[in-house]
């Protein structure tokens, strides 16, 4: 049990790591981890809070759950009123955001470092005590509903999610994070209070803090605001995924919608969880070699050489349970039989050909490129720590680049005859009405 009446017995940490790191990571005796990195060279500092509570933690029968108390978090407390965190933020030149994923929810703000305090007291207040009133929840239904059909309105959007479906058609990797067209009839406030009782509970999250704060005003932060009622929460409600299961055959899924002049198409293959993490490394230069640049084979092939398409972009969705690579391409709608068939030919020729070592070195040194490039910024560093630390991976973001220079022509070989069938997948395209 967590609780201890000994406050500094309670907050005393029970794991730490930093020596071999830049990153000092410790886990309180309440289950809270706290990742903290001191860079004194800048004036600001981040704070990004990860919650294991993405749709992946959902009740069967409430999607979009999740996604709904993001947006109530910062409807109030008992003791901080709507807007407050915002106006108080803004006043200071603040930045807070949001965000709601399969595997997570994170809440994270940028400010001075000398205005840190009562800025995140309220972020940690809101997180904590959310109280979800009704008023505001009803309001709340309104301004979902329209960014719902916003995303809707989006033909690649839907392309998108219907080749999900496609890949994850028995786990709630399949479903929209934002929630279904139409929000559950019977959703109410006391689902969402329920979820936030349940899940945003201290052994669920991760507090990252990056930039000009020491390690022991860091902690002393978190210890002086981040306080949970003292009853355990209950899990009974909680879902339990399925086993996902590798895509054994073509699965397609044809729409046609008015209002557009190029046609899509979305090819998606179920790739390796987070554990799996050299493999995951492997399909990200996969998805350089194919799509990353002028020279990378499906931008040369189709868009320089044939003319065929408009644009083609490949990328690996890396999640905890199974991740999903995916080809997306815009062209016109008469080469849409054909555009799928040389894309089978070179996910073949992936799997019956080493890559040569020049072409893999190019793509080698674009992926760490832009990850260096990607961890510029506190903010950056700060949600690069908080995604692998919620996915229980953390070695991950500092390992990334030593391990993506190491891989060989044949892993990626023995990668793409594992997961990139030729004829295993799932397909999803979209072209204007015929009528």
């Amino acid at each position: 049990m967590w609780f201890n009446h000994d406050p500094a017995k309670r907050w005393q940490p029970v794991q730490t790591r930093g020596a071999a790191h830049p990153v000092n990571q410790t886990c309180l005796e309440n289950g809270l981890t706290v990742l903290h990195q001191y860079l004194p060279f800048t004036p600001v500092v981040t704070v990004d809070i990860w919650v294991n509570a993405g749709v992946t933690r959902e009740p069967e029968a409430v999607p979009g759950l999740a996604h709904v108390l993001e947006h109530m978090i910062f409807k109030g407390t008992e003791t901080v009123s709507p807007q407050e965190f915002d106006r108080l933020l803004e006043c200071q030149g603040g930045i807070v955001n949001a965000a709601t994923g399969y595997d997570y929810a994170h809440f994270y703000m940028v400010t001075l470092a000398d205005q840190l305090e009562p800025c995140f007291a309220q972020l940690a207040e809101l997180l904590i005590h959310a109280a979800v009133p009704e008023a505001e929840f009803k309001q709340e239904q309104e301004i979902i509903r329209t960014e719902i059909d916003q995303a809707y309105d989006n033909p690649d959007w839907v392309v998108y999610q219907s080749v999900r479906q496609l890949v994850f058609p028995n786990h709630p990797y399949g479903r929209p994070v934002l929630g279904l067209a139409e929000l559950p009839p019977f959703l109410s406030a006391a689902h969402v209070r329920d979820f936030h009782h349940q899940l945003y509970q201290p052994e669920n999250m991760t507090i990252v803090l990056v930039g000009d704060l020491t390690h022991e005003q860091a902690i002393d932060l978190v210890h002086r605001h981040c306080d949970w009622p003292h009853t355990p929460a209950s899990r009974d409600l909680l879902s339990s995924p399925s086993p996902l299961n590798p895509v054994d055959q073509r699965r397609y899924h044809a729409m046609e919608t008015p209002g557009i002049d190029q046609a899509r198409l979305t090819i998606a293959w179920l790739g390796p969880g987070v554990t799996e993490k050299e493999q995951g490394y492997g399909f990200d230069l996969l998805s350089v070699i194919l799509t990353g640049g002028r020279t990378s084979r499906l931008v040369s092939d189709l868009l320089e050489q044939r003319g065929w398409i408009y644009d083609v972009h490949s990328e690996f969705f890396l999640q905890r349970e199974g991740g999903c690579f995916t080809i997306s391409v815009w062209l016109d709608p008469k080469y849409l039989e054909v555009v799928e068939t040389v894309i089978r030919e070179h996910m073949y020729q992936l799997g019956e050909i080493p890559i040569p070592e020049v072409e893999l070195h190019r793509c080698q040194q674009l992926v760490v490129n832009d990850f260096i490039f990607g961890t510029e910024m506190v903010n950056q560093l700060a949600g690069l720590y908080g995604y692998y630390s919620i996915l229980g991976e953390l070695e991950q973001a500092f390992t990334y680049p030593r391990l993506i220079q190491a891989i060989d022509p044949k892993t990626l070989q023995t990668l793409a005859q594992k997961y990139l069938s030729p004829s295993h997948y799932a397909i999803t395209t979209l072209q204007p009405c015929s009528y």
